[in-house]
């Protein structure tokens, strides 16, 4: 990934746009049962931009990091807009109105995670290698080949502009077997964060 996602006051200045406002900040996510995330993403229009690109993308970069995550998609935020970001560390890409030209024939089962479904993996078969193209925040077209992790990466939150989620791309019992394993997950880290309220209240009272 050879582009870094970042609030550029310099370039926007040059387009006449408000550089001393705007601060990203982070987007709340949707629960698994909105459904926005089963809704095809329109395509996100340069030539009357519904958003300032530049700072969509940053706010969605800080949130993508702030949940841990590789990648996030917009309307895993509620927003219905073609982008999504991906990347890790400080190293992110914003991809606006992305698609995929060519995939390998060689495919990959792994497991993979996603931000609206808090701790559910699932394995999910995908292509290795993908070719890509995608406007950047400027709307400037640009091309990628990605493969490994960022190649489904890119797969999963292209998903997503579909109104796709992976929940859909494994077997009925796989998914069932990871609902049942995610909420023996969820019940163990209920009892972590009680307990460590305990401990935060005694060590407070003990001051």
């Amino acid at each position: 990934m050879s582009e870094l996602i970042k609030f550029n006051t310099e370039e926007m200045a040059t387009k006449g746009q408000t550089t001393s406002t705007y601060r990203p900040h982070i987007f709340d996510l949707v629960s698994e049962t909105d459904p926005i995330l089963k809704e095809v993403m329109p395509e996100f229009d340069f030539t009357n931009p519904p958003v300032n690109a530049n700072e969509f993308a940053s706010t969605l970069v800080e949130t993508c990091k702030n949940y841990k995550g590789y990648g996030l998609s917009a309307n895993q935020c509620g927003f219905r807009y073609r982008v999504f970001v991906m990347g890790a560390e400080d190293n992110y890409v914003a991809f606006f109105n992305p698609s995929i030209v060519l995939k390998s024939k060689k495919e990959v089962h792994m497991e993979e995670g996603c931000l609206s479904f808090p701790y559910l993996g699932l394995k999910i078969t995908r292509p290795e290698e993908v070719a890509v193209t995608y406007q950047d925040f400027n709307g400037e077209w640009k091309q990628a080949n990605f493969s490994g992790i960022s190649a489904r990466c890119f797969q999963h939150e292209l998903d997503h502009m579909n109104g796709i989620v992976y929940t859909s791309r494994t077997k009925p019992l796989a998914l069932q077997m990871g609902m049942k394993k995610r909420g023996k997950v969820n019940h163990l880290v209920q009892k972590f964060n009680k307990l460590d309220n305990r401990l935060a209240q005694l060590q407070k009272s003990s001051v």
